[in-house]
This record gives C-alpha cells, sequence and structure tokens, in this order.
C-alpha cells in the first residue's frame, strides 16, 4: 500500500505512525545543535513546513518522548546519529497564529489567552502542579510569574518552541500602523512578554527556536530580547525546508506519475525558491507539491487552480499593498492622505510596479529586521516580499537582486496588479 500523502499534516508523531510520505529533514537538529547557538529565529514563507519542523524538534528533545524515541526516529538521520541533548527537555511551545486584531483590547486579551493555553498544555503534559496567573492583565506578568514558579517544579530545562511569532503583526501591518507600533515598541505588551522570555533564559529556559514569516517585529523585540541569531539566509540552511529537485522526481517516481512534461509544469509553477545569497541549489514549495500530486492521483491531471484555496487566502495578503499603494499623482487623492503615509503609498507603488514590469527588482542588501517606529522604506518594502515568498534571491557574479520564483507568484502580481495597468 502507497504512504499517504501529508498535505497539509503538521503533527510529526501522526505523520509517522500513520504511514506518510516523509522526507527526512533530522540531520538539521545536529546542524543546529553544532551552531552552538541556543536562541535561534528561522523564518520561511507560509506552508512551507515549519510548523511541522518545530514539532519535529520537539518530538525528539521531549522528555515525555524517550521511550518513543526509536519508533519515530529510529531509521531516520538523527536516529543513526542522535545528539547528546535527544529527550533531555521539558517541551513549551506556543503559536501565535490566529490572534485576534480587531482592536487594541483584543489584540491583547487574544494574545493573552494563547500564553494561557500553551502553559495549560505544558502543565498538563508534565503533571504540574502550578498555578497559571490567568487574572493577570498583562500577558508578561503571567509568563514571568509562570517561569517563577515551575524552575522549582522540574529537574531540566525548557526548550522553548515559538511558531507564528509574528502572525498577528503581519494582519497589523496591512491595516493599523498606529495598533501595530503601540503593541511592540518600547512600551508596548509583546516587547514586555519578550523581554520576560530573556529573564527566564537566565534561569530555566535553556534553548529557543522562534518561526515566523518576516522580521517584522525583530528590532523592536531584540532591543529588550537581543539574545536571537537570525540563521533565515544562512546558505547551511537555504534547503531545511522545502523540497530539491531530485527529492520531487522521487516523489512523483514513487506515486508512478513521474513524467517530464508533469516534472516541468511542476518545476516553473513551484519552483525557483532561494533562500541563501550564496545558495547554488533552489527549492520547491513543499504544500503546493503535495497539494499538485495530491490533485493528479485523484483526477488524473495537474490542478486547474494553481495555488490550493487556503494558500490563496493568505496570497490575498499582497492585495493589501496593491490597495495601499499610490500609482498617480491625484493632487484630491494626496490631499485626503498624511504626508507620511503618502510617502510610504508612493514606495510601495514604485516597487510593485518596477516589479510587475520586469519580473525583478535590484537590491544590495537585504533587510533582517523591519524598523516599527517610521514608515518601512523602499529596501524594506522589497525585503518583506521575499520574506512573504513573493520574491526570491538571485546573484550573477557581483550583482545581486530579488526576482519572481515561478508562475504562481507571477499569477498572483498579475492578479493583483492589473487594475492599476
Amino acid at each position: 500500500m502507497k504512504k499517504k500523502i501529508p498535505y497539509g499534516e503538521q503533527n510529526f508523531e501522526r505523520l509517522r505512525k500513520d504511514n506518510y510520505y516523509y522526507i527526512d529533514r533530522t540531520q538539521y537538529i545536529e546542524k543546529l545543535e553544532n551552531l552552538d547557538e541556543k536562541y535561534i529565529v528561522f523564518l520561511r514563507p507560509r506552508k512551507f513546513g515549519k510548523t511541522l519542523f518545530l514539532d519535529t524538534l520537539g518530538k525528539y528533545y521531549d522528555i515525555n518522548y524517550k521511550n518513543k524515541f526509536e519508533e519515530l526516529f529510529g531509521d531516520l538521520y538523527i536516529g543513526k546519529n542522535p545528539t547528546p541533548l535527544k529527550n533531555e527537555y521539558y517541551i513549551l511551545k506556543m503559536n501565535f497564529s490566529g490572534v485576534q486584531t480587531e482592536n487594541k483590547d483584543i489584540l491583547v486579551e487574544s494574545f493573552k489567552n494563547k500564553v494561557i493555553r500553551a502553559l495549560k498544555n505544558f502543565k498538563n503534559d508534565y503533571n504540574l502542579k502550578i498555578k497559571i496567573e490567568k487574572e493577570l492583565t498583562e500577558p508578561a506578568d503571567i509568563i514571568g510569574s509562570f517561569l517563577d514558579d515551575v524552575k522549582e517544579e522540574i529537574n531540566k530545562p525548557i526548550y522553548l518552541l515559538i511558531d507564528e511569532y509574528d502572525h498577528f503583526a503581519n494582519e497589523l501591518l496591512s491595516f493599523n500602523l498606529d495598533l501595530f507600533r503601540d503593541s511592540v515598541t518600547k512600551h508596548g505588551f509583546v516587547r514586555k512578554f519578550y523581554e520576560e522570555i530573556k529573564k527566564g533564559t537566565q534561569t530555566i529556559i535553556e534553548r529557543i527556536f522562534m518561526t515566523g514569516v518576516s522580521p517584522i517585529m525583530l528590532d523592536s523585540l531584540t532591543s529588550g530580547f537581543n539574545i536571537t541569531m537570525n540563521i533565515t539566509i544562512e546558505k547551511d540552511f537555504n534547503r531545511m525546508l522545502g523540497f530539491t529537485k531530485e527529492e520531487v522526481i522521487q516523489l512523483l517516481e514513487y506515486y508512478e506519475i513521474y513524467s517530464e512534461k508533469l516534472f516541468k509544469i511542476i518545476k516553473e509553477y513551484y519552483g525557483g525558491y532561494k533562500f541563501s545569497w550564496d545558495a547554488t541549489e533552489t527549492v520547491y514549495h513543499p504544500n503546493m507539491i503535495f497539494y499538485s500530486i495530491k490533485e493528479y492521483l485523484s483526477k488524473g491531471k495537474i490542478p486547474e487552480k494553481i495555488i490550493d484555496d487556503d494558500t490563496e487566502k493568505y496570497y490575498e495578503r499582497i492585495k493589501n499593498l496593491f490597495e495601499f499603494a499610490i500609482y498617480s499623482d491625484d493632487e484630491e487623492e494626496k490631499s485626503n492622505i498624511p504626508l507620511k503615509e503618502y510617502g510610504l503609498r508612493r514606495i510601495i507603488g514604485d516597487k510593485l510596479k518596477e516589479i510587475c514590469e520586469k519580473e525583478e527588482i535590484f537590491t544590495n542588501e537585504l533587510a533582517t529586521k523591519i524598523y516599527s517606529d517610521y514608515m518601512p522604506n523602499a529596501k524594506e518594502i522589497k525585503s518583506l516580499l521575499f520574506y512573504e515568498g513573493f520574491l526570491t534571491l538571485e546573484k550573477e557574479g557581483i550583482k545581486t537582486y530579488l526576482k519572481i520564483p515561478n508562475h504562481s507568484m507571477k499569477n498572483v502580481f498579475l492578479k493583483f496588479s492589473e487594475k492599476y495597468y
């Protein structure tokens, strides 16, 4: 019986136990440890496998999974080459996707509930008798109080895994810049939350792995949380997520659907991603590969919709940039927009127009932080489009630029730009 296609599957244990196809990435567990860096940030576009990898880390290091190690990892790279730290941590997982952003009160309460839920899960997973101070107003106070108490109850350190750290901030950037700044800058509740986590690294938190899409909050956070290493564009981690050409061909051959024609289509629509200037190999979008194979097996042809519904909803976010942008010098329009905001709109409009016309845009540097106390500049706008997956890195000699990676992303740009040209 053929292995099941893990389209949308994010639980490593279920994937391994229930006969799903799995492409081994556990060699990167060893590589991450060899960095000798304990607090790591790793960014990739949506649906690129971050949550599954985070769950893989959790199962590998969790003291509760010591008796399941051979079952889950035995035939994988890390099972044959285990590190000294396997099953040596209490795992605290936080996921900030789905935080509500309608207004400040709702945002703080929703963020707070995410924190409380994570702490409850931790408490239940390890059968701890610790009070979670839910009545406290600030998320920072809740996590701070918890970390103070838990260090007296456990005999091994915590590995903190944070997924979608920037999800709500990306939403806010689309429609409420003031609330975004208010939340993440010096006196914001998010900044205070991460300051408490930093305090926790002095006592019980020994390692952190944090994922997201963009570095939109890193500048504000690292001013009070200046302990992380961002490995997003490091050459050695270019292929940590995403599939190589050989892996895609093996997938198609395994499901007995390989043909040069089909592979050519998949390459044109889902390949072309490069996450380091110095990388020599591009990778394919993993979620879209599984989607296309699933649809092909079901209908005998490549899907008519080249992007699945869930991903398409996410890519609608680029529409916010187009709607926000300005493409004319209409004086009436200009007079109704504050000067600073008008400047940002013109910058966005100019960059989007250049990309649509040339399918690439020059840049000599990629922003690794997006500053939040003033309007983003041209470099930051271009960089955001890279982090979101709309553009990818390219280098020819000493020339560095960003380009549209494939036909799928080209269609996204065309879809949202057609009303302006």
